[in-house]
């Protein structure tokens, strides 16, 4: 059988099938997202290598149950999502959650001033802290969209919860934000640099 190299359809219909090859080009080609997304929620790197693992294993054995009326890999990211949760519920990995999103978010862009480095890395520090405050139902559109720029309609069919939720949820997330972060000094500090 030949498979076209860039229709995910013929490899996915080789991974029902269980040829090893077309099961290594799924993990190839979504394992830097899945595992980037496990993080953002996880906030530690070997909980997310792991939880990216269980995700693809629990994608692979249910992959007959995929029925194409999402895009793939917003089936895959609700299943990393789900992991997720899991792990949190087992107490494993939440009291870790901080840093990995700010370094990639906020850490990454090079500034020449030590001074407005440290307060740009004070800043996004507390919104991550205040991101973290929130509760699950809260904090998890936030991070899908605020950090993976998903949009709205595929948080939606990720989470399992209607669009309007998904508005509505982000509104009161941002309303808590606002709140939590009115009297912190470093946003106050980067608001008199500018």
């Amino acid at each position: 059988m030949t498979v076209n190299p860039v229709d995910p359809q013929q490899w996915l219909e080789r991974c029902r099938a269980g040829d090893p090859a077309a099961v290594e080009w799924l993990v190839c080609t979504h394992q830097a997202a899945v595992y980037r997304l496990a993080l953002s929620i996880l906030d530690d790197r070997a909980e997310a290598d792991e939880a990216a693992q269980e995700a693809f294993l629990a994608a692979l054995r249910r992959l007959g149950t995929f029925r194409g009326e999402a895009a793939f890999t917003t089936w895959l990211y609700a299943i990393t999502v789900n992991t997720c949760r899991s792990r949190w519920r087992k107490g494993r990995t939440w009291q870790r959650l901080r840093g990995a999103l700010q370094a990639a978010r906020w850490g990454a862009l090079p500034d020449p001033l030590p001074e407005a480095a440290a307060a740009q890395r004070e800043t996004a520090g507390a919104v991550w802290r205040a991101v973290q405050a929130l509760g699950e139902k809260h904090r998890l559109p936030v991070i899908l969209r605020y950090y993976h720029d998903l949009p709205t309609a595929e948080i939606a069919q990720i989470l399992g919860i209607s669009l309007g939720t998904v508005h509505s949820r982000l509104a009161t997330a941002r309303d808590r934000l606002r709140l939590a972060l009115r009297d912190e000094p470093a946003l106050l500090v980067e608001a008199d640099s500018r």
